[in-house]
């Protein structure tokens, strides 16, 4: 007896030392610079009323209509393609067609995208001398097309629900295929087929997952920056984000910045509990679903041309900007008014810029994505030393009942999750209030913003590799006299390295296509590859962008198929 008291007491004393280091890191480079923010805003709320609401009015108004179009335009977009991912016809062999295995990998590309590329394949693709336009105007024999949505809200518009739409198709098609799995069985007895029971089954069962996917697609178009940046078209089509840069960094305002930054994450955060409240509803269903035999049946012609229909859609719009960069990048003008021709021009002259941004994109996104994993391991290991080791899934998606085991285990997971509701903006801004510019541009200061900022992912990856780990392993080592530090360094760790590895691609791909906090914190010295794209679009030298954007779709290709590859052992 007196030999576990001992044990208990070491396990908790362990589990605090090791949660110490992740807490304050996450404190001090986020939760006070991310407060230091919205103090500001609180105290300059005791401005002129009416000049605050006539400054801030306007562009809340405009967030707020883009964030709803563009979520609805991901809905319209998403939802077909949810219902023929969900279907339960299958190939020859029993699993998901060949088309639908397309699609789905297909539905993954926009992830593997940081917003500056989105961006990029956007005006390349649709812009006004775009491939779509080009084609357009040999159709109809003139030398420019139609369409002129760059600089507009169309522009911004039609890139988030570009870019978000494949999370709908995630997220919903995964939500109904539960509820297909869970109650199509019992509808199909009664004979009802799958469009039937649809309305009074299946869209009910499915709306919190429905309206999960909209309420996430919602808050990344309302904390979007890249995008807005640049395809704004000024003042009049300009969001949240992208006016806290402004003030801050052009018109020295923090005041007013802060006020901004009071506004977004007052919405932000409403929107956020509310989609947590919605994936704690969700459990029921997949509970249910997990007990019953995936349903095959065969499809009907009208079902596979509908499915085939979708994916010439899901193509045009997925692979037409992503290609365009890379078929770009080969191309060159001999003059200003003459023909593009195939030229390796922009690739030899990839060594004076793009090569060095992608060395220092390379060096950041390493740094970050290490010390991310070492923060999500000594987390993840305080939870097991506080459990006394045995395993215990700690997933970001677990609902409400999932929270609890004392103030240490809830500590972690806020400090876990509190990232994924921020702004990079805002998180800019506190940093700059906080510790000043001169601190904040630095090497050190971005490493520290990206591993906070990749801290949910590389937590969550972890834990769901030590979730699955045999409880007898655990046990053993505590018989053996093994303290909690040990059990985890000698034993869980090894046993989910792949977790682990899956963890650094993924948090390391994170850093390497991120923008915010490199152009908030005013790293001009520190050129990266995302930062060298921005300013070589900007200065019209599409060549020179699309070479580096070419790079870095391979990088975060090889990362992403790092991270999945760790991700299935």
């Amino acid at each position: 007896m007196r030999t576990r008291q001992q044990t208990g007491v070491t396990g908790k004393a362990a589990a605090w030392i090791m949660a110490l280091p992740p807490l304050a890191l996450a404190a001090l480079a986020f939760a006070i610079p991310y407060a230091a923010s919205l103090g500001l805003g609180l105290a300059g709320t005791g401005r002129d009323y009416l000049v605050l609401v006539k400054r801030v009015l306007p562009i809340l108004a405009f967030t707020l209509k883009q964030a709803t179009l563009s979520t609805l335009l991901a809905l319209a977009l998403g939802l077909p393609g949810a219902w023929f991912l969900s279907s339960p016809a299958g190939g020859r062999r029993g699993g998901p067609s060949p088309l639908r295995r397309f699609l789905r990998s297909l539905s993954a590309l926009p992830f593997a995208l940081p917003p500056i590329l989105v961006v990029l394949g956007f005006a390349l693709f649709f812009g006004n001398s775009g491939w779509v336009n080009r084609a357009l105007g040999a159709l109809n024999g003139t030398t420019a097309g139609p369409l002129r949505i760059l600089y507009r809200p169309e522009a911004i518009i039609l890139a988030h629900g570009f870019y978000n739409f494949p999370l709908v198709l995630r997220l919903a098609g995964d939500s109904l295929e539960q509820a297909r799995r869970a109650y199509l069985p019992a509808a199909a007895s009664l004979g009802a087929s799958p469009l039937k029971a649809l309305f009074p089954i299946l869209l009910p069962l499915c709306l919190p997952g429905i309206v999960s996917a909209a309420l996430l697609v919602f808050l990344y178009c309302f904390t979007s920056f890249a995008v807005v940046l640049v395809l704004g078209g000024g003042p009049g089509t300009s969001t949240l984000a992208v006016e806290i840069y402004r003030y801050a960094r052009i018109s020295l305002d923090y005041g007013a910045a802060g006020i901004l930054a009071l506004v977004e994450t007052a919405v932000a955060a409403a929107v956020f509990l509310l989609y947590l409240v919605l994936v704690g509803r969700l459990d029921r269903i997949n509970t249910t679903a997990d007990r019953n035999r995936v349903m095959r049946g065969n499809e009907g012609p009208g079902s596979r041309l509908a499915l085939g229909l979708y994916s010439l859609v899901m193509i045009f719009l997925v692979l037409g900007p992503i290609l365009s960069i890379p078929l770009e990048s080969l191309l060159q003008r001999a003059s200003r008014a003459g023909r593009r021709e195939f030229s390796l021009y922009w690739w030899r002259m990839s060594g004076e810029g793009a090569l060095p941004a992608l060395g220092r994109s390379l060096i950041l996104a390493c740094s970050s994505a290490g010390l991310s994993c070492l923060l999500a391991i000594l987390a993840n290991g305080a939870i097991l030393a506080n459990e006394s080791g045995l395993p215990h899934r700690v997933s970001l998606s677990s609902g409400a009942g999932h929270w609890g085991g004392g103030p240490l285990k809830a500590l972690i997971r806020i400090a876990a999750v509190s990232p994924l509701a921020s702004s990079g903006i805002v998180l800019g801004l506190g940093w700059l209030i906080l510790y000043g510019r001169e601190y904040s541009r630095s090497f050190l200061s971005v490493t520290l913003v990206h591993s906070v900022i990749a801290l949910p992912f590389a937590f969550n990856s972890i834990s769901q590799g030590l979730a699955n780990l045999p409880p007898n392993v655990m046990r053993a080592g505590t018989v053996f006299g093994a303290g909690p530090l040990v059990r985890i360094v000698t034993l869980a760790l090894p046993i989910a390295s792949g977790r682990l590895r899956s963890a650094w691609a993924f948090a390391a791909a994170i850093s390497l296509g991120e923008l915010n906090a490199v152009m908030m914190l005013g790293m001009e010295d520190w050129e990266t590859l995302p930062l060298f794209i921005y300013r070589a679009a900007g200065a019209y030298r599409y060549g020179a962008a699309c070479a580096a954007g070419t790079l870095l779709i391979v990088c975060c290709a090889v990362l992403f198929f790092l991270s999945d590859l760790g991700r299935g052992t």
